[in-house]
């Protein structure tokens, strides 16, 4: 019989504890090894007890979430879920704070009174019981994600009259990606040449504050995809919760309702199929950190389309299964490390070659 999940549960309510240990227990494949009710006693927990997932709230006294996350993750890294109050209540730069110190996915608490059922977490758990995460350095010592190589320049300006060698730029992330999208869309210029649209896996109560919290260190305008809206340089569209993100001809993208591909709604696959029929060989499709297999297939069709692909090294990865599925596909070009990918796409747009990935 397969070993069962072991989860520390932490919370200052115990009314709170008890819907989440009650909610988890009820999955024959998950086990409460403890529970904390301040951050101090979690980081002693998972010290102690070793669990396997940890589920954090944010707003505990002596030690709040976001300050235990980064502990535990500097020290005994283990993947966290971290359950918040509605974000649409609080600033999105503390909700997704959470993922800048480590922690993997974010939830809502539902109301207090909704009973187990409502939490819904065993499903969530278990996902992440199987990633393997590394250390966090935000939580350790702060050092170069490169040790003992110097910090590249910041990139400088393209140019007003820079012409671009490529049309668009297509990304698709899931575990993990939040963090490696705030960096790449914060080292981009404000002059990038090509528009950029992206698929991010995501609770969908979490999108409208992600949006804002890459808003907040971009110098691109960062905005929710709506249906119709033009692709232009300098705007980065976000696909929403339960459409399907799709380039369509002429430079606009549309939204569409559908059925879920591989499991996923709104599907990575499915906007970079699109882009590799609309702009052909100008397309530059990026795949980032993630489980499972999305985005997969639409590498391979912008890659038979003679545009570029690009995947996050695994290294840099939370999850390698996405970036992983492209190149076991043979349809990944370069392999760039999640710290340089904006180097990467300038460099490309620039007209200018990138070492190709080895085979």
């Amino acid at each position: 019989m397969a070993q069962k999940v072991q989860v520390l549960v932490v919370d200052d309510s115990p009314l709170c504890r008890q819907l989440i240990v009650d909610a988890l227990q009820k999955d024959p494949d998950l086990n409460v090894v403890g529970t904390a009710s301040n951050g101090q006693e979690a980081f002693e927990k998972v010290v102690a007890l070793k669990p396997n997932v940890v589920t954090m709230d944010v707003d505990m006294p002596v030690m709040d979430g976001l300050t235990a996350t980064e502990r535990i993750m500097g020290d005994h890294p283990t993947p966290i879920l971290v359950l918040t109050a509605d974000p649409r209540n609080i600033a999105p730069e503390l909700t997704h704070r959470a993922l800048e110190v480590g922690a993997l996915a974010l939830q809502v608490k539902p109301a207090l009174d909704a009973g187990p059922e409502a939490w819904n977490l065993a499903r969530e758990v278990k996902l992440l019981s199987q990633v393997r995460v590394i250390r966090h350095l935000r939580g350790a010592k702060k050092v170069p994600s490169h040790a003992g190589v110097p910090a590249a320049p910041p990139l400088e300006a393209m140019g007003a009259s820079a012409s671009s060698a490529i049309g668009v730029v297509v990304v698709g992330a899931s575990t993990g990606g939040p963090q490696v999208l705030q960096r790449l869309l914060g080292d981009l210029p404000g002059d990038f040449p090509a528009p950029v649209a992206l698929v991010q896996h995501i609770n969908p109560a979490f999108a409208e504050s992600l949006v804002g919290w890459l808003q907040a260190s971009s110098k691109l305008k960062v905005q929710m995809a709506k249906d119709g809206d033009a692709l232009v340089p300098g705007t980065v569209l976000l696909a929403p919760p339960q459409f399907h993100l799709l380039v369509a001809q002429r430079g606009r993208v549309t939204l569409k309702q559908g059925e879920p591909k591989d499991g996923h709604l709104p599907s990575a696959s499915l906007l970079l199929e699109s882009a590799a029929k609309s702009y052909g060989k100008r397309t530059v499709g990026v795949l980032l950190t993630g489980m499972g297999t999305d985005g997969a297939d639409g590498m391979v069709a912008i890659k038979g389309a003679g545009g570029k692909t690009v995947v996050q090294s695994q290294e840099s990865c939370v999850v390698f299964g996405m970036p992983g599925a492209a190149i076991a596909r043979g349809a990944a070009d370069h392999v760039v490390h999640g710290d340089e990918l904006a180097r990467a796409l300038v460099t490309l747009a620039k007209g200018q070659p990138l070492p190709i990935a080895a085979t």
